[in-house]
């Protein structure tokens, strides 16, 4: 066998499970941030109904005493401020994002809307605001009915919104601030595609080497007939149930990320008995309107790569960025080599391969990561001399078949830094490998 073949049936022989029942919903819930805005102000008009009763029905145990005309008083404070706070949160959720996409990536945008801090930001003031006008009507009409109302929990209920509002307020102050610096906007991309990498491309096969049956001569097609999207995951779950199904092997034509007309050929079914249910072939893909990170490794390291080159630029000149980005290239790239990322086998709960997942080779991750930014910092020597650390540190953790690639990477950087730096003691400079980028050698 080729070692080009060999590497393919290493690949090959990499193991997954079936996805969570709920990872179709979790995927759709985390882009809806209107959701968990919404379930937040039905629960607070819900406890503003009913904590007003509450309060009659404990008559003279009150925990406070307050009279009803200064509870009125300040819900209607609550309430009033709470609006305009309201606005202020979002004018702060709008500038770190507008700062995002003109300095680093448009794509970082997306980040916002998954943010638990930002959502409760958005979240707290309105509920808080919703609360304060209900439980003004609740208790105006329960003082109508009873005459003499004390709302102590009701109000307590209030103050107590309104601190952990306040509280959430600065969370999110914090949270934009350091969304806004290149050090906190690293750090949550390392931290969601470390979590996107082990789903993806897991670190052990279990036992029982199951691997994926002889190719099938002619294999049953199918093609998606919806809308236009992208794909941004793939339902493990609804795979296997799929197989089931047709009794045959599956293979997934497309990657996570690709983006799907209509037409293209997305299964291929090798030794199906039957032919495949229109609505499980829809369950496979979880689509989208744009490309997401929840099953794409590739993804994480696209943006990457775009701060890195938008900080490369001309219009920008800073490679010191550049250099923080490739840091964490070099830390996910280590990551790959080890767990052999490429097309992986589906196994049922016997420990069948049922399935195949496309998904790139490490050789295809080193490519994405690095091309681009070698063809827009060569001419930096802060850039140049940190590549040269990141290829020897490859060159480390690389197998025996991907090592050309990173080989290939350090000759183009050579004749293209022998290209922009034409004097030889300059270029020997250059030359040297640095993982500070800053001529300290190594």
């Amino acid at each position: 066998m080729s070692p080009a073949g060999s590497d393919h049936a290493r690949h090959a022989h990499h193991h997954l499970g079936a996805t969570s029942r709920l990872f179709r919903l979790r995927i759709r819930l985390s882009s809806a941030m209107w959701l968990p805005v919404l379930g937040a102000n039905v629960v607070a008009v819900a406890l503003a109904i009913a904590l007003p009763v509450v309060d009659e029905h404990i008559g003279e145990q009150r925990s406070i005493p307050i009279t009803t005309s200064a509870a009125q008083t300040i819900f209607g404070a609550l309430a009033g401020g709470m609006i305009t706070f309201t606005g202020i949160v979002f004018s702060a959720v709008f500038v770190a994002a507008q700062i995002q996409t003109s300095s680093y990536s448009p794509r970082l945008a997306a980040r916002i809307r998954r943010d638990p801090v930002v959502i409760a930001g958005l979240a707290l003031p309105t509920a808080t605001a919703s609360y304060a006008l209900f439980a003004l009507a609740a208790i105006g009409r329960q003082t109508n009915r009873s005459g003499d109302f004390v709302p102590a929990v009701t109000v307590l209920f209030g103050l107590v919104l309104a601190a952990v509002t306040l509280g959430s307020f600065v969370a999110l102050v914090q949270r934009a601030f350091d969304s806004t610096q290149i050090g906190g906007i690293l750090r949550a991309l390392m931290r969601r595609a470390y979590a996107v990498i082990d789903d993806v491309h897991p670190g052990g096969a279990p036992a029982g080497d199951a691997a994926a049956p002889e190719a099938d001569a002619r294999p049953r097609e199918v093609s998606h007939t919806g809308r236009p999207a992208v794909i941004a995951a793939i339902d493990r779950a609804a795979l296997l149930r799929l197989a089931d199904q047709t009794g045959g092997f599956v293979d997934v034509v497309p990657v996570v990320g690709e983006y799907l007309a209509s037409g293209r050929v997305v299964l291929r079914i090798g030794g199906a008995r039957e032919d495949p249910e229109p609505r499980l072939v829809r369950r496979v893909f979880v689509l989208a309107r744009q490309r997401t990170v929840d099953q794409d490794p590739a993804f994480a390291l696209r943006m990457l790569v775009d701060i890195a080159i938008r900080a490369l630029s001309p219009a920008v000149n800073d490679p010191t960025t550049a250099v923080q980005v490739l840091d964490r290239i070099e830390t996910l790239l280590v990551e790959l080599a080890d767990r052999q990322p490429g097309p992986s086998i589906v196994l049922d709960d016997d420990g069948r391969a049922r399935a195949r997942v496309m998904a790139p080779r490490w050789s295809d991750y080193v490519e994405l990561s690095l091309m681009e930014i070698r063809r827009y910092g060569a001419d930096s020597p802060q850039v140049a001399r940190r590549l040269h650390a990141l290829y020897d540190r490859l060159g480390e953790v690389a197998g025996e078949g991907d090592r050309g690639r990173v080989e290939l990477e350090r000759r183009l950087l050579d004749g293209a830094v022998a290209a922009a730096f034409p004097d030889p003691e300059e270029r020997r400079i250059v030359d040297q490998a640095d993982r500070l980028g800053l001529g300290f050698g190594r």
